[in-house]
Parts: structure tokens; C-alpha cells; sequence
């Protein structure tokens, strides 16, 4: 039986999140879309599906629905045209709660100085469906229909149930979707199947938590200093991941176990800081994996892989 594979692909948008993340380091701002280009292109080449979030507002600049700061109009509508044309038909589109930063107030139409994950850490289920229903429409309006949520850093841990309920409802009310899923749990030691994460049976509602079994490696090539230094780090995260012969690292052991490679990578991690060199490690893990498991891989979107939810583990690998 074929082995679930699906790649997860946080933080996409027109501008580098680092720079707003961590100010005190030196990051390129503006993520040309090649990125997109380049990134679709590969995915198609070796059959690659999974989930793909778009910030609805990034780094509080504006909604992409209406326009960034910073963002020439041209280069905004050229990177939702790569999405929608040539990612979204093999990825899983999500929000990622709205800003990946600030809090935004509707009442007031503003943005607060608390980050989202912490708002959502003392928000009601209620709130929580009405923020993501903003997340929802703005992705509405520029034609891109999403049915799960990826969650910035450790985002509804201290509030689970209210969480993932609002996730619940907020699909609920927008698309008339009794089925949702989201990204919020890494799975470093206890790799796992998808599990429900709340339900209404009454309604016949239901929240999924489809984990990232593999974390995202990439995350140092983003400090290389120099192309060639980026893609030494870049190689050794693939090699961390599955050797030259294809018998080692983590996926190998998760696919001798049978357990999805859910694979988890930034934005800015394959754009590092115009050197691409995410992107170029990611080729190369692609590669190994179409040589080594080939055929025995099955590419899967997230919408896909909550169906085949079980119960949440306790073993390690």
C-alpha cells in the first residue's frame, strides 16, 4: 500500500515574514515571484501536492484583497495569480490566521499590540470564528477557496478546544463545510496519523489535526552568508533527512513505519534571503525521494489526508 506524502508549505507571501519576526537580523524584504514560479514548476514535475497558506494580511501591511504597503500592485497580483493558476490545483490553500503577527481588531478596524497567537490564547471559540472568517473572505475575493487553517507558532496550545472549534464554525459558516482541518502540531517524537481534534456530532461538525511528521530542516539555510554556503547547509538538512542511497534519515524511517511524510517548510526558508537555497535543498530531497520511494510514495493534499484520521498516538519512533 502506498505510503501518504504531502509537503507543507507555511508563510507565503510577497514579502520575507523574517523581517518583521526578527528585526535585529538582516533579511531581504521582498520575495520575488519567481519563487512562486519555480516552486510550482518543481511540484509539478515529481507529482507533488499538500497545503500551501497564504497570509490574508501579512505582517499587518494591508489586506491582499485591497493592497499592501510596500507592494506594487503588479507584484501582488502576479504572485495570487501563480497561486491560484498553478499552486492551488495541486495544494490545499489555507489562512494562516490573518496577519502571521499582529492581532486585528475588528471593532475598531485596527491592529493591537498583542501577536495573534497570544489573542487566540484568551479568545472564546466564538471570537475565534469570527476573526477567521475574515481570514476566509479576504481569501474569497481573491479567488482562493481554502478548507483548513495553518497555525503561526504554537497557536490555540493553551486553548485547544476553543480553537479548534472556532475553526469548526468559522468553515461552517463561510463555505457550509462540515469537515475542516489544521497545521498546528510538529510531531518531532510521536509521528502520527491525523485525529480528530473536536466535534459536534449534533451538527455533524468536525476540526482535524493533520500534524508535520518531518520539521522543517531548512530553517538555518536562511543565515548562509554566501550561495555556496547556503546550499552546504541546505544538503546537509536533505541528508538529515534521507541519505544519497536512500536507507537513512528521518522520512526512511517513517516510510519503513508506514506513517504519512507530512513535511514541513517555510517561505522564507526556500526563498533564504534571494539565495533560493531552500528551494535548491528541496529539489534535491524530491529527487531523492522520487529515486528511493518512487511509486510506493502517494502524494496527497491535507483536505485528503483528514479522512484517514486514527486515534492519537502514544508511541515514539
Amino acid at each position: 500500500m502506498p505510503v501518504p506524502a504531502s509537503l507543507l508549505i507555511d508563510d507565503a507571501s510577497p514579502v520575507n515574514l523574517m523581517v518583521w519576526h526578527a528585526p535585529r537580523e538582516k533579511h531581504v524584504r521582498d520575495v520575488p515571484n519567481a519563487l512562486a514560479r519555480n516552486l510550482a514548476a518543481l511540484c509539478e514535475r515529481h507529482g507533488v501536492r499538500g497545503k500551501f497558506s497564504v497570509l490574508p494580511m501579512p505582517a499587518a501591511l494591508g489586506r491582499i484583497d485591497e493592497g499592501l504597503n510596500g507592494v506594487s500592485a503588479a507584484r501582488l497580483r502576479g504572485f495570487l495569480d501563480i497561486v491560484r493558476e498553478r499552486i492551488a490545483p495541486r495544494f490545499d490553500i489555507t489562512c494562516e490566521l490573518l496577519t502571521h503577527l499582529l492581532a486585528y481588531d475588528q471593532r475598531i478596524k485596527c491592529f493591537v499590540h498583542l501577536y495573534e497567537d497570544e489573542w487566540i490564547a484568551r479568545a472564546s471559540a466564538a471570537e475565534i470564528t469570527d476573526y477567521l472568517v475574515v481570514a476566509l473572505r479576504i481569501l474569497d475575493k481573491v479567488g482562493l477557496r481554502s478548507n483548513g487553517v495553518t497555525s503561526p507558532w504554537g497557536t490555540g496550545g493553551s486553548n485547544p478546544k476553543a480553537y479548534a472549534q472556532g475553526i469548526a464554525q468559522a468553515f461552517w459558516r463561510v463555505h457550509r463545510r462540515k469537515t475542516s482541518w489544521y497545521l498546528r502540531d510538529v510531531t518531532d517524537d510521536r509521528p502520527a496519523w491525523p485525529w480528530v481534534a473536536w466535534k459536534d456530532s449534533q451538527r455533524g461538525l468536525k476540526t482535524v489535526s493533520v500534524p508535520a511528521n518531518v520539521t522543517d530542516v531548512f530553517w538555518p539555510v536562511q543565515y548562509g552568508r554566501s550561495i555556496r554556503a547556503a546550499r552546504a547547509r541546505a544538503r546537509a538538512a536533505v541528508d538529515e533527512l534521507l541519505s544519497r542511497d536512500g536507507r537513512n534519515g528521518r522520512i526512511r524511517r517513517l516510510f519503513d513505519e508506514g506513517l504519512p511524510l507530512t513535511i514541513l517548510t517555510h517561505w522564507q526558508c526556500l526563498f533564504a534571503n534571494n539565495r533560493m537555497a531552500g528551494l535548491w535543498g528541496l529539489e534535491l530531497l524530491l529527487e531523492r525521494m522520487s529515486q528511493h520511494l518512487g511509486s510506493r510514495l502517494r502524494w496527497m493534499r491535507c483536505s485528503e489526508l483528514a479522512r484517514l484520521t486514527r486515534p492519537r498516538p502514544t508511541s515514539t519512533l
